[in-house]
């Protein structure tokens, strides 16, 4: 059973002014009856990550590192950062990579949503790679797919 937080997303916008922060809203969320508990941490930004993991200690997290709230594609390397950044205080059993928030409702189509899909696979397996884990198989990248033509000789 997992519980999604989320803080919003009308029209891709922000509903409240400032950042919001997890932190006062953390214990009531270890009280919940739940496997996995979600974060917004790329629209958000990763400063709860500490308190997340110092709270949340039995169940599993699972961080956005995809932003539902723009068109522009992360760059996998970038998604490789996060995910380190949520390593230093969760452990790799706990930890689960998704997105913010769902990506079909306000406005982005399915090239850019499957352009991010695509960037959140090749920065978790920056970061499999570097823990010595198999890496996930990712087809949209496999040149056997590809609709390029080439030339014969």
């Amino acid at each position: 059973m997992w519980c999604r937080t989320c803080w919003g997303n009308p029209s891709q916008q922000r509903i409240f002014k400032d950042v919001q922060s997890y932190q006062p809203t953390l214990e009531a969320l270890n009280g919940i009856e739940a496997d996995a508990l979600t974060f917004e941490t790329t629209s958000s930004g990763p400063g709860d990550l500490k308190a997340i993991g110092d709270v949340i200690t039995d169940k599993k997290i699972v961080i956005g590192v995809l932003n539902h709230r723009n068109l522009q594609v992360e760059r996998p390397d970038d998604i490789a950062v996060l995910i380190r950044e949520a390593l230093r205080y969760i452990p790799a059993e706990r930890l689960i990579i998704s997105s913010d928030c769902g990506m079909g409702r306000e406005g982005m189509g399915r090239r850019h949503a499957n352009y991010k899909m695509v960037a959140m696979v090749l920065g978790t397996n920056i970061v499999r790679k570097e823990l010595g884990v198999p890496e996930a198989e990712c087809l949209a990248t496999d040149p056997r797919f590809s609709l390029t033509l080439t030339k014969s000789s």
